[in-house]
């Protein structure tokens, strides 16, 4: 079960375990869990088509589909679970807040995750805090809802052992790669940086996809940010992969949770939207699939996200 903040032995068996059933006994085990509590959110991203969800039925969990589908996800031997939004921060049933929660989840799993906006204060008992960052202050606040220095301000001011930012990567903030990074080195909270690239919901999102030449350019430009010494935790390999459309898909690695309950075990888009591979930009899963064939690069981003003291 998840430790506090910290990795131990146990949990280097546990996922020793999980791959040895995946890779020895062909058990259809997953991974990660992207968990959706609510659909709620505080801020009109331009490119998310989550906020729209928030008016529907079902926007939101109550506690006891909280606890039942953590129970469901650790019958079928998921080792991590990542709660997401909407604003995950903005969840509550009853008096019940996200921390307790992640608290439940924590005493079910290896490793428990939150990925937020930011604009929250970024505490809590999760293993690890993911904060969304898509550029400094102009292209940021352009892109989500003038959120930049409240996110700054909170990056600057936690005392999370594990904060990582994740950059989702499009036409309008490919150029803000490196001006982003040289900032973020002196932000000393910030562990890490993981990097994904935009996908094409068609659901009211603005239309930021890049182009093959423009992916391809730009996963170059990341390889070469990293090889100077950024702390991008994406490995190169499947950058690469990703750009020639040449990886192998392990998608039953994953399993979604949506607000209303529904568990759907595959591909992050399949309860969601439509499925296009061609325009996959989803780097945990190509991450996840190479761990899954072995492929050391892959093997040690699994490491530096989850496992390394760092």
């Amino acid at each position: 079960m998840s430790s506090n903040h910290s990795f131990s032995l146990r949990d280097v068996l546990d996922f020793a375990g999980f791959f040895t059933g995946r890779l020895l006994l062909r058990r259809k085990t997953p991974l990660l869990a992207s968990f959706k509590i609510t659909w709620r959110c505080n801020l009109a991203c331009k490119g998310c088509p989550f906020h729209r969800r928030a008016k529907r039925p079902g926007n939101s969990m109550d506690w006891d589909t909280v606890r039942r589908s953590l129970d469901t996800l650790a019958e079928m031997g998921t080792r991590i679970v990542v709660f997401e939004g909407g604003e995950p921060f903005l969840w509550e049933d009853g008096g019940r807040t996200l921390d307790e929660a992640v608290r439940y989840a924590k005493g079910l799993f290896t490793r428990v995750a939150v990925t937020t906006n930011g604009t929250f204060p970024l505490a809590g008992p999760a293993d690890i805090l993911w904060v969304s960052l898509d550029g400094r202050k102009e292209m940021h606040d352009r892109l989500r809802s003038g959120s930049f220095d409240r996110v700054l301000l909170n990056l600057r001011e936690t005392e999370h052992p594990r904060v990582l930012v994740h950059v989702t990567v499009h036409r309008e903030n490919r150029r803000e790669l490196e001006p982003l990074l040289t900032m973020l080195r002196d932000v000393p909270s910030v562990r890490g940086v993981t990097l994904q690239f935009f996908y094409p919901y068609g659901q009211g999102e603005a239309p930021l996809s890049l182009t093959r030449a423009e992916r391809r350019e730009t996963i170059e430009e990341i390889i070469s940010l990293k090889a100077r010494g950024f702390p991008i935790l994406n490995d190169a390999g499947r950058l690469r992969a990703m750009a020639a459309g040449r990886w192998r898909c392990h998608d039953d690695v994953l399993v979604n949770v949506d607000p209303d309950g529904a568990i759907t075990q595959g591909c992050y888009v399949r309860s969601r939207g439509e499925v296009r591979c061609e325009d996959c930009g989803f780097t945990p899963v190509a991450e996840a699939s190479g761990a899954l064939d072995l492929l050391p690069g892959s093997l040690r981003a699994g490491w530096s996200v989850f496992l390394s003291r760092m």
